[in-house]
């Protein structure tokens, strides 16, 4: 059948157009020369992580790039992830995790990314750092590490000037070297001046335990860490000797025992330092710093890692290994406080001139490196989530609510046997 000269016409003019656009597009189509529309990646993060403004940096220097920043409440992250990974909805390209989070995290590795395909950075980190991040056997990286959580020693050197106790920095860290000096230092306190040592005995005990490895379950035995009792022991043994406050971080009673000078000490690890200031800012100037007692100990610390829900992987990890490089931790730890996980930084002229007037204009850069190149951690994967959470809340009861402290652990110990037996297949 022939076809009607209408459609020749037209199909002689699409062919004309065709070959013209594959000669010489812009002259056919000018507007090809508009500017392509950014690639997106979303990053999903939790109040406090310091990360905004580096992010919006690197949006301004890489035009092509827009990242879409996404607040989780900390809670609600893994939660959220999991659905996320389950549905493929609204799902991130970046996220940030906690050292737990991740742990709880570690045994879904077909779900991310192994970032050893994309980069080793590792002569830039903290060792025991980085192999956090990764899996059992080293071969699999889930994530870039971000900041870490060295302890030190926050005081009130006005309440100790009352007491008649030493305020210089190295003075009271010299004086207050181990744990039992603590004891001592506080009974002279509660004598002289009515304040309490401590604010809370849940700082104690975690500050205690990650002194050591960090570890609750011994990894080959699988059962509960001694050093987990130690530190109950510990805890419990400030809360009988009446040396602690019983006011948990982060609450308003904290906030006006502060102020009202019921504690003189914070076991405080480097990223505290904002909720102190927040908290209690009628207090500033009258808190300082030092080397914590004991061992050096670390409290947590983040990671970015990048779920297989991204379809951008090369694109995440460049704003990964960008957000987490020696450079910018510097800057986070300036703006916001966070500690940097990358020993280079602390050979900076700028992290060494930090001087935080909040305490007493101390050098709180020198302070906590101090602590963060002798701290020493062993690998973990375990999820101990459920076993710290049951923790907190008996030493919580044993010290607000007057739980006998050996039959609440009796109960701890029973409901992680419980949870052995499931989680072995019992």
């Amino acid at each position: 059948m022939a076809l009607p000269n209408s459609f020749l016409r037209i199909s002689l003019v699409l062919a004309m157009i065709s070959l013209l656009c594959s000669c010489s597009p812009e002259m056919v189509m000018p507007s090809v020369k508009s500017s392509p529309k950014p690639s997106t990646l979303r990053i999903w993060l939790w109040p406090g992580s310091g990360l905004e403004p580096l992010i919006k940096k690197y949006e301004a220097d890489n035009p092509q790039m827009d990242v879409e920043m996404v607040t989780f409440q900390y809670d609600d992250v893994v939660p959220s992830l999991m659905t996320s990974l389950a549905t493929k909805a609204d799902s991130p390209d970046l996220v940030l995790l906690e050292a737990s989070q991740l742990n709880q995290l570690k045994r879904f590795q077909n779900q991310f990314y192994n970032l050893y395909d994309y980069g080793d950075e590792r002569v830039h980190y903290l060792d025991w750092k980085w192999r956090q991040a990764e899996s059992k056997n080293g071969g699999f990286l889930y994530a870039m590490p971000v900041d870490i959580g060295p302890v030190a020693l926050a005081y009130r050197h006005d309440l100790f000037q009352e007491a008649g106790l030493p305020t210089e920095r190295e003075e009271v860290a010299s004086y207050l070297s181990d744990w039992d000096a603590l004891e001592q230092a506080g009974v002279l306190l509660k004598q002289r001046t009515g304040a309490l040592l401590f604010d809370n005995i849940t700082n104690i005990f975690l500050s205690y335990l990650n002194q050591f490895d960090g570890q609750y379950v011994l990894p080959v035995e699988h059962e509960l860490s001694p050093h987990v009792k130690e530190a109950w022991d510990r805890a419990v043994f400030f809360h009988k000797r009446g040396l602690s406050a019983g006011l948990q971080s982060q609450t308003s009673s904290w906030a006006e025992g502060a102020v009202n000078r019921k504690f003189a000490l914070v076991l405080a690890p480097s990223w505290l330092h904002g909720m102190m200031k927040k908290n209690a800012p009628a207090t500033a100037g009258k808190w300082d710093l030092t080397r914590a007692p004991g061992l050096p100990s670390n409290l947590t610390g983040t990671y970015l890692a990048i779920p297989k829900t991204s379809s951008s992987p090369h694109a995440a990890y460049k704003l990964a290994s960008w957000l987490t490089a020696p450079q910018q931790q510097l800057a986070n730890f300036i703006g916001s406080g966070n500690f940097p996980s990358t020993p280079e930084s602390y050979s900076s002229s700028n992290f060494l001139e930090v001087h935080d007037p909040f305490f007493n204009d101390a050098p709180v850069g020198q302070i906590y490196s101090y602590t963060a190149l002798r701290y020493k951690s062993g690998y973990d994967d375990y999820d101990y989530t459920t076993i710290e959470r049951w923790i907190r809340d008996g030493l919580r009861r044993v010290e607000s609510d007057g739980a006998d402290p050996e039959l609440t652990w009796k109960g701890i110990m029973q409901q992680f046997e419980t949870l052995n037996h499931v989680e072995g297949g019992g």
